[in-house]
Protein backbone atom coordinates (compact mmCIF):
# COMPACT_ATOMS: atom_id res chain seq x y z
CA UNK A 1 0.00 0.00 0.00
CA UNK A 2 1.25 3.49 -0.87
CA UNK A 3 2.24 5.90 1.87
CA UNK A 4 0.06 9.02 1.86
CA UNK A 5 2.28 12.06 2.28
CA UNK A 6 1.26 15.70 2.62
CA UNK A 7 3.65 18.55 1.97
CA UNK A 8 2.29 21.67 3.63
CA UNK A 9 3.29 25.08 2.28
CA UNK A 10 2.03 28.59 3.02
CA UNK A 11 2.08 30.67 -0.17
CA UNK A 12 1.64 29.50 -3.78
CA UNK A 13 4.71 31.43 -4.96
CA UNK A 14 7.66 29.75 -6.65
CA UNK A 15 10.36 30.66 -4.12
CA UNK A 16 13.07 28.41 -2.72
CA UNK A 17 10.77 26.89 -0.08
CA UNK A 18 8.23 25.76 -2.67
CA UNK A 19 10.92 24.57 -5.06
CA UNK A 20 12.26 22.38 -2.27
CA UNK A 21 8.95 20.49 -2.11
CA UNK A 22 8.78 20.07 -5.87
CA UNK A 23 12.33 18.74 -6.11
CA UNK A 24 11.98 16.36 -3.18
CA UNK A 25 8.57 15.00 -4.17
CA UNK A 26 9.76 14.43 -7.75
CA UNK A 27 12.38 12.07 -6.35
CA UNK A 28 9.91 9.83 -4.51
CA UNK A 29 8.87 6.58 -6.28
CA UNK A 30 5.36 7.01 -7.67
CA UNK A 31 4.51 3.40 -6.84
CA UNK A 32 5.35 3.91 -3.15
CA UNK A 33 3.93 7.35 -2.35
CA UNK A 34 0.58 9.03 -2.87
CA UNK A 35 1.47 12.72 -2.91
CA UNK A 36 -0.64 15.58 -1.58
CA UNK A 37 0.33 19.25 -1.45
CA UNK A 38 -1.62 21.91 0.44
CA UNK A 39 -1.21 25.70 0.40
CA UNK A 40 -3.05 28.94 -0.23
CA UNK A 41 -4.74 28.74 -3.68
CA UNK A 42 -3.58 30.48 -6.84
CA UNK A 43 -0.08 31.04 -8.13
CA UNK A 44 2.65 29.32 -10.09
CA UNK A 45 3.36 26.75 -7.39
CA UNK A 46 -0.17 25.36 -7.50
CA UNK A 47 0.08 25.06 -11.29
CA UNK A 48 3.34 23.16 -10.92
CA UNK A 49 1.79 20.73 -8.42
CA UNK A 50 -1.24 20.03 -10.59
CA UNK A 51 0.86 19.71 -13.75
CA UNK A 52 2.75 16.90 -12.04
CA UNK A 53 -0.48 15.04 -11.39
CA UNK A 54 -0.28 15.32 -7.61
CA UNK A 55 -3.26 15.91 -5.33
CA UNK A 56 -3.70 19.58 -4.46
CA UNK A 57 -5.63 20.73 -1.36
CA UNK A 58 -6.48 24.47 -1.28
CA UNK A 59 -6.17 26.26 2.08
CA UNK A 60 -7.92 29.59 1.39
CA UNK A 61 -7.79 30.75 5.02
CA UNK A 62 -3.99 30.77 5.17
CA UNK A 63 -2.41 34.22 5.25
CA UNK A 64 1.18 35.35 5.61
CA UNK A 65 0.51 37.99 8.32
CA UNK A 66 -0.53 36.76 11.75
CA UNK A 67 -4.26 37.31 12.31
CA UNK A 68 -7.56 35.98 13.58
CA UNK A 69 -8.00 33.83 10.46
CA UNK A 70 -5.12 31.68 11.66
CA UNK A 71 -7.48 29.99 14.13
CA UNK A 72 -9.85 28.98 11.34
CA UNK A 73 -6.94 27.89 9.16
CA UNK A 74 -5.73 25.73 12.04
CA UNK A 75 -9.13 24.07 12.44
CA UNK A 76 -9.25 23.49 8.67
CA UNK A 77 -5.85 21.79 8.82
CA UNK A 78 -7.08 19.44 11.55
CA UNK A 79 -10.07 18.48 9.40
CA UNK A 80 -7.85 17.93 6.34
CA UNK A 81 -5.50 15.65 8.27
CA UNK A 82 -8.37 13.71 9.84
CA UNK A 83 -10.15 13.29 6.51
CA UNK A 84 -7.18 12.02 4.50
CA UNK A 85 -5.43 10.06 7.27
CA UNK A 86 -1.94 10.85 6.03
CA UNK A 87 0.92 8.57 6.95
CA UNK A 88 3.33 11.51 6.81
CA UNK A 89 2.84 15.26 7.16
CA UNK A 90 5.86 17.33 6.13
CA UNK A 91 5.56 21.03 6.98
CA UNK A 92 7.55 23.97 5.61
CA UNK A 93 7.88 27.63 6.65
CA UNK A 94 7.30 29.06 10.11
CA UNK A 95 3.54 29.62 10.28
CA UNK A 96 2.53 26.40 8.55
CA UNK A 97 5.24 24.66 10.58
CA UNK A 98 3.53 25.71 13.80
CA UNK A 99 -0.11 25.25 12.76
CA UNK A 100 0.55 22.17 10.66
CA UNK A 101 2.58 20.24 13.21
CA UNK A 102 0.05 20.75 15.99
CA UNK A 103 -2.90 20.00 13.69
CA UNK A 104 -1.28 16.81 12.39
CA UNK A 105 -0.54 15.59 15.91
CA UNK A 106 -4.12 16.27 17.04
CA UNK A 107 -5.36 14.37 13.98
CA UNK A 108 -3.18 11.37 14.90
CA UNK A 109 -0.70 11.51 11.98
CA UNK A 110 1.93 8.80 12.64
CA UNK A 111 4.96 10.70 11.32
CA UNK A 112 5.43 14.49 11.33
CA UNK A 113 8.50 16.20 9.86
CA UNK A 114 9.26 19.91 9.64
CA UNK A 115 11.94 21.43 7.42
CA UNK A 116 13.42 24.63 8.80
CA UNK A 117 14.12 26.96 5.86
CA UNK A 118 15.53 29.65 8.13
CA UNK A 119 14.67 30.86 11.62
CA UNK A 120 11.58 33.00 12.17
CA UNK A 121 13.40 35.00 14.85
CA UNK A 122 15.94 37.43 13.38
CA UNK A 123 18.34 39.98 14.87
CA UNK A 124 16.57 43.03 13.39
CA UNK A 125 13.25 42.20 15.08
CA UNK A 126 11.94 43.85 18.26
CA UNK A 127 13.23 41.85 21.28
CA UNK A 128 9.72 40.83 22.33
CA UNK A 129 8.87 39.59 18.83
CA UNK A 130 12.22 37.83 18.64
CA UNK A 131 11.60 35.94 21.90
CA UNK A 132 7.98 35.16 21.02
CA UNK A 133 8.95 33.58 17.71
CA UNK A 134 11.78 31.68 19.37
CA UNK A 135 9.43 30.18 21.97
CA UNK A 136 6.86 29.31 19.30
CA UNK A 137 9.56 27.40 17.43
CA UNK A 138 10.37 25.50 20.61
CA UNK A 139 6.69 24.76 21.21
CA UNK A 140 6.20 23.45 17.67
CA UNK A 141 9.16 21.06 18.01
CA UNK A 142 7.21 19.12 20.66
CA UNK A 143 4.60 18.19 18.03
CA UNK A 144 6.86 16.52 15.45
CA UNK A 145 9.26 13.64 15.13
CA UNK A 146 12.04 15.34 13.19
CA UNK A 147 13.17 18.86 12.38
CA UNK A 148 15.41 18.93 9.33
CA UNK A 149 17.74 21.86 8.71
CA UNK A 150 19.15 22.78 5.31
CA UNK A 151 22.44 23.96 6.83
CA UNK A 152 24.59 23.01 9.81
CA UNK A 153 24.81 26.50 11.33
CA UNK A 154 21.05 26.79 11.88
CA UNK A 155 20.83 23.33 13.44
CA UNK A 156 23.70 24.14 15.81
CA UNK A 157 22.03 27.42 16.77
CA UNK A 158 18.73 25.68 17.56
CA UNK A 159 20.53 23.06 19.65
CA UNK A 160 22.48 25.72 21.51
CA UNK A 161 19.24 27.58 22.32
CA UNK A 162 17.49 24.38 23.38
CA UNK A 163 14.74 24.79 20.76
CA UNK A 164 14.94 21.21 19.50
CA UNK A 165 16.12 17.91 20.93
CA UNK A 166 19.38 16.48 19.51
CA UNK A 167 17.65 13.25 18.44
CA UNK A 168 15.14 15.30 16.39
CA UNK A 169 17.62 17.54 14.59
CA UNK A 170 18.95 16.45 11.19
CA UNK A 171 20.87 18.43 8.58
CA UNK A 172 20.04 17.67 4.93
CA UNK A 173 21.43 20.08 2.33
CA UNK A 174 19.20 21.39 -0.42
CA UNK A 175 20.04 20.11 -3.88
CA UNK A 176 18.93 20.34 -7.49
CA UNK A 177 19.05 17.87 -10.33
CA UNK A 178 22.35 18.39 -12.10
CA UNK A 179 21.98 19.36 -15.73
CA UNK A 180 25.55 18.49 -16.57
CA UNK A 181 26.51 21.91 -17.88
CA UNK A 182 30.14 22.69 -18.53
CA UNK A 183 31.93 25.90 -17.63
CA UNK A 184 33.49 26.18 -21.07
CA UNK A 185 31.30 27.20 -23.97
CA UNK A 186 28.73 29.14 -21.96
CA UNK A 187 27.71 32.56 -23.14
CA UNK A 188 28.70 35.97 -21.79
CA UNK A 189 26.59 39.12 -21.90
CA UNK A 190 27.16 42.20 -23.97
CA UNK A 191 24.84 45.16 -23.59
CA UNK A 192 24.14 47.49 -26.45
CA UNK A 193 23.54 51.19 -25.87
CA UNK A 194 19.84 50.52 -26.20
CA UNK A 195 20.01 48.20 -23.20
CA UNK A 196 19.13 45.07 -25.21
CA UNK A 197 20.86 41.77 -24.59
CA UNK A 198 23.39 40.39 -27.04
CA UNK A 199 25.13 37.04 -26.57
CA UNK A 200 28.74 36.91 -27.66
CA UNK A 201 31.63 34.52 -27.24
CA UNK A 202 32.11 32.22 -24.26
CA UNK A 203 31.95 32.79 -20.54
CA UNK A 204 34.98 34.64 -19.26
CA UNK A 205 36.34 35.45 -22.72
CA UNK A 206 35.66 39.19 -22.54
CA UNK A 207 36.92 39.36 -18.95
CA UNK A 208 40.08 37.55 -20.01
CA UNK A 209 40.66 40.22 -22.64
CA UNK A 210 40.23 42.97 -20.09
CA UNK A 211 36.87 44.00 -21.49
CA UNK A 212 33.43 43.51 -19.92
CA UNK A 213 32.57 41.37 -16.90
CA UNK A 214 28.95 40.42 -16.23
CA UNK A 215 27.94 39.93 -12.61
CA UNK A 216 24.45 38.52 -12.22
CA UNK A 217 21.92 37.40 -9.66
CA UNK A 218 18.54 35.69 -9.49
CA UNK A 219 16.74 36.96 -6.41
CA UNK A 220 13.67 38.50 -4.86
CA UNK A 221 13.79 42.28 -4.46
CA UNK A 222 13.21 42.12 -0.70
CA UNK A 223 14.80 43.18 2.57
CA UNK A 224 16.14 39.67 3.03
CA UNK A 225 18.11 39.83 -0.21
CA UNK A 226 19.48 43.29 0.70
CA UNK A 227 18.69 44.53 -2.80
CA UNK A 228 18.75 48.25 -2.04
CA UNK A 229 22.35 48.06 -0.84
CA UNK A 230 23.27 45.66 -3.66
CA UNK A 231 21.82 47.94 -6.34
CA UNK A 232 23.41 51.07 -4.86
CA UNK A 233 26.83 49.44 -4.54
CA UNK A 234 26.54 48.01 -8.06
CA UNK A 235 25.97 51.51 -9.44
CA UNK A 236 29.07 52.80 -7.65
CA UNK A 237 31.13 49.83 -8.80
CA UNK A 238 30.13 50.47 -12.41
CA UNK A 239 31.09 54.11 -12.00
CA UNK A 240 34.57 53.04 -10.84
CA UNK A 241 35.06 50.31 -13.45
CA UNK A 242 33.74 50.80 -17.00
CA UNK A 243 34.08 47.07 -17.72
CA UNK A 244 31.49 45.96 -15.17
CA UNK A 245 27.92 45.01 -16.10
CA UNK A 246 25.12 43.67 -13.89
CA UNK A 247 21.93 41.67 -14.46
CA UNK A 248 19.65 41.43 -11.42
CA UNK A 249 16.86 39.03 -12.38
CA UNK A 250 13.72 39.04 -10.24
CA UNK A 251 10.90 41.10 -8.82
CA UNK A 252 9.46 41.99 -5.43
CA UNK A 253 8.48 44.85 -3.19
CA UNK A 254 11.66 46.88 -3.80
CA UNK A 255 11.84 46.33 -7.57
CA UNK A 256 10.59 49.78 -8.60
CA UNK A 257 12.81 51.51 -6.04
CA UNK A 258 15.87 49.67 -7.36
CA UNK A 259 14.97 50.68 -10.91
CA UNK A 260 14.81 54.28 -9.72
CA UNK A 261 18.23 53.96 -8.06
CA UNK A 262 19.76 52.64 -11.28
CA UNK A 263 18.15 55.45 -13.28
CA UNK A 264 19.36 58.11 -10.82
CA UNK A 265 22.93 56.89 -11.32
CA UNK A 266 22.43 56.88 -15.13
CA UNK A 267 23.30 53.16 -15.25
CA UNK A 268 20.27 51.74 -17.06
CA UNK A 269 22.48 50.54 -19.94
CA UNK A 270 24.88 48.65 -17.67
CA UNK A 271 22.69 47.44 -14.83
CA UNK A 272 19.73 45.51 -16.18
CA UNK A 273 16.67 44.68 -14.10
CA UNK A 274 14.62 42.58 -16.54
CA UNK A 275 12.04 41.35 -13.99
CA UNK A 276 11.33 37.73 -13.12
CA UNK A 277 11.75 34.75 -15.42
CA UNK A 278 11.05 31.21 -14.20
CA UNK A 279 13.57 29.92 -16.76
CA UNK A 280 16.77 30.75 -14.92
CA UNK A 281 19.29 28.61 -16.77
CA UNK A 282 19.59 30.78 -19.92
CA UNK A 283 20.32 33.79 -17.71
CA UNK A 284 23.01 31.95 -15.76
CA UNK A 285 24.73 31.26 -19.06
CA UNK A 286 25.05 35.04 -19.51
CA UNK A 287 26.83 35.59 -16.20
CA UNK A 288 30.57 35.46 -15.52
CA UNK A 289 30.14 35.75 -11.74
CA UNK A 290 27.11 35.25 -9.49
CA UNK A 291 26.30 37.51 -6.54
CA UNK A 292 23.98 37.20 -3.54
CA UNK A 293 24.42 39.84 -0.83
CA UNK A 294 21.63 38.65 1.48
CA UNK A 295 21.09 39.68 5.08
CA UNK A 296 19.91 36.18 6.02
CA UNK A 297 19.46 32.87 4.21
CA UNK A 298 18.87 29.16 4.78
CA UNK A 299 20.65 27.40 1.90
CA UNK A 300 19.79 29.39 -1.24
CA UNK A 301 18.90 27.45 -4.36
CA UNK A 302 20.13 30.44 -6.40
CA UNK A 303 23.72 29.87 -5.27
CA UNK A 304 23.42 26.10 -5.72
CA UNK A 305 22.19 26.64 -9.31
CA UNK A 306 24.96 29.15 -10.01
CA UNK A 307 27.66 26.80 -8.74
CA UNK A 308 26.24 23.94 -10.82
CA UNK A 309 26.52 26.29 -13.80
CA UNK A 310 30.23 26.75 -13.11
CA UNK A 311 29.94 30.26 -11.71
CA UNK A 312 32.09 31.58 -8.88
CA UNK A 313 30.03 33.37 -6.23
CA UNK A 314 30.31 36.68 -4.43
CA UNK A 315 28.31 36.25 -1.22
CA UNK A 316 27.66 38.04 2.03
CA UNK A 317 29.68 36.60 4.89
CA UNK A 318 26.75 35.13 6.81
CA UNK A 319 26.98 31.57 8.24
CA UNK A 320 24.64 29.81 5.81
CA UNK A 321 26.26 31.28 2.69
CA UNK A 322 29.70 30.52 4.12
CA UNK A 323 28.75 26.82 4.12
CA UNK A 324 28.60 27.02 0.32
CA UNK A 325 31.03 29.80 -0.56
CA UNK A 326 34.68 29.70 0.47
CA UNK A 327 37.83 31.30 -0.91
CA UNK A 328 38.37 28.50 -3.41
CA UNK A 329 34.96 29.00 -5.07
CA UNK A 330 34.28 32.72 -4.62
CA UNK A 331 34.53 35.79 -2.44
CA UNK A 332 32.84 36.72 0.85
CA UNK A 333 31.94 40.32 1.69
CA UNK A 334 30.80 41.65 5.09
CA UNK A 335 27.33 43.17 5.23
CA UNK A 336 27.00 46.96 5.17
CA UNK A 337 30.63 47.39 4.14
CA UNK A 338 30.59 49.42 0.95
CA UNK A 339 34.37 49.79 0.81
CA UNK A 340 34.91 46.03 1.06
CA UNK A 341 32.19 45.41 -1.55
CA UNK A 342 33.75 47.81 -4.07
CA UNK A 343 37.26 46.52 -3.40
CA UNK A 344 36.13 42.93 -3.95
CA UNK A 345 34.47 43.75 -7.27
CA UNK A 346 37.58 45.62 -8.39
CA UNK A 347 39.76 42.63 -7.48
CA UNK A 348 37.42 40.24 -9.31
CA UNK A 349 37.46 42.39 -12.45
CA UNK A 350 41.25 42.54 -12.43
CA UNK A 351 41.79 38.77 -12.19
CA UNK A 352 39.82 36.92 -14.92
CA UNK A 353 41.96 33.79 -14.63
CA UNK A 354 40.83 33.38 -11.03
CA UNK A 355 37.19 33.69 -12.13
CA UNK A 356 37.49 30.66 -14.38
CA UNK A 357 39.45 28.67 -11.80
CA UNK A 358 36.99 29.38 -8.99
CA UNK A 359 34.06 28.63 -11.28
CA UNK A 360 35.36 25.13 -11.94
CA UNK A 361 35.99 24.58 -8.23
CA UNK A 362 32.45 25.81 -7.47
CA UNK A 363 30.95 23.22 -9.78
CA UNK A 364 33.02 20.43 -8.26
CA UNK A 365 32.18 21.47 -4.70
CA UNK A 366 28.41 21.75 -5.14
CA UNK A 367 28.22 18.37 -6.87
CA UNK A 368 29.69 16.80 -3.75
CA UNK A 369 28.01 18.93 -1.08
CA UNK A 370 24.52 19.27 -2.60
CA UNK A 371 23.91 15.98 -4.36
CA UNK A 372 20.28 15.44 -5.37
CA UNK A 373 20.20 11.67 -4.88
CA UNK A 374 21.74 12.08 -1.43
CA UNK A 375 19.07 14.61 -0.47
CA UNK A 376 16.20 12.37 -1.61
CA UNK A 377 17.66 9.28 0.10
CA UNK A 378 18.09 11.18 3.36
CA UNK A 379 14.44 12.27 3.41
CA UNK A 380 13.25 8.81 2.37
CA UNK A 381 15.15 7.33 5.29
CA UNK A 382 13.14 9.62 7.60
CA UNK A 383 9.88 8.88 5.81
CA UNK A 384 10.41 5.13 5.99
CA UNK A 385 12.24 4.87 9.31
Amino acid sequence: MKRKILHLQLLPLMSGVQRFSLLLLEGLPADEYEIYVACKPGGEFVDAVQNRGWNYIPLPLLRHPIGVLDLFAFLHLILVCKKHKFDIVHTNSSKTGLLGRIAARIAGTPLIIHTNHGASFLPHQHPLIYRLYMHLDKLASHFCDYVTFVNHSERENYLRLGLVKPEQAVTIYNAIKSRGREVEGSSSLEVEESGSLVVEGSRGSDAAKGQSLTIGSTLRFSDQKNVIALTTYACKACDLNPGLRFILLGDGEHYELCKAIVASHHMTERILLPGWDSEVEPWLNLFDVFILYSRWEALPFSIIEAMHAGLPVIGSSIPSIMELVSEDVGWLVPLDDEAAFLATLQAVANDPATILKKGQKAREKVQLLCDYDTMVKAYRSLYEG
